[in-house]
């Protein structure tokens, strides 16, 4: 189940659920419910905070899919402009310089590997230092099965799709794929490895398993 929040509330005669836009759950309770009876609670809703969660996600999904594109865990709109100075630039929306659909998504994908090379490689070094580990290269790839790997000769290669989450999903890939320059299996060994360099790896792995399918166009 995705992250539960919750807030007790003087107003509330009764447990209130409420899923929120990131799919996220929200539990309301009287002020001085028991907090140890909510897991029960949530235990026998289960099923329907999940369909209400997948209706979330599909309302998320069918938004990105009319003009919105996500970029680091942010949702912009797309505009098409001219007369701007680079192919694509991004502020308060995606603005691509053409007047011609027919060419935009090349543009895009285009700026997205150039966005994920930038960013990637500067955080494979930034935790490869703190672990004081080595690799030979690193490749920006275009794979449809995996969000990262390490081959045999140390290279890590990443999906620049990748680029689409945000920074601390991408950070949990990262550490997990310099995890396997030493670990080449998940042991207990290898996630003790990728705990070293980034406690909070679990959430950011649940969420990238959630809505991993949310990273395209």
């Amino acid at each position: 189940m995705q992250s539960v929040t919750i807030v007790r509330s003087s107003k509330r005669k009764s447990v209130g659920i409420q899923i929120l836009p990131d799919a996220s759950v929200k539990v309301t309770i009287p002020l001085l419910y028991p907090k140890f009876f909510v897991s029960k609670i949530l235990k026998e809703k289960e099923e329907w905070i999940m369909a209400a969660q997948q209706r979330m996600l599909a309302q998320k999904e069918q938004k990105i899919a009319k003009g919105h594109y996500l970029y680091l865990g942010q949702t912009y709109p797309l505009q098409l402009r001219s007369g701007q100075k680079d192919l694509v630039e991004i502020s308060d929306k995606l603005y691509v310089a053409s007047m011609n659909e027919k060419f935009v998504k090349t543009y895009l994908v285009s700026w997205y590997k150039q966005q994920a090379r930038k960013i990637i490689v500067a955080r494979v070094n930034h935790y490869a230092k703190i672990a004081g580990l080595s690799f030979r290269s690193i490749s920006i790839t275009t794979a449809e099965t995996r969000w990262g790997s390490c081959s045999s000769n140390k290279t890590l290669n990443f999906n620049w799709k990748l680029v689409m989450a945000p920074i601390e999903v991408i950070d949990y890939v990262v550490t997990h794929e310099l995890a396997h320059l030493t670990e080449l299996n998940h042991s207990k060994a290898f996630w003790e490895t990728v705990r070293r360099m980034y406690p909070l790896y679990r959430e950011h792995r649940t969420w990238l398993k959630r809505y991993g399918h949310t990273l395209s166009f």
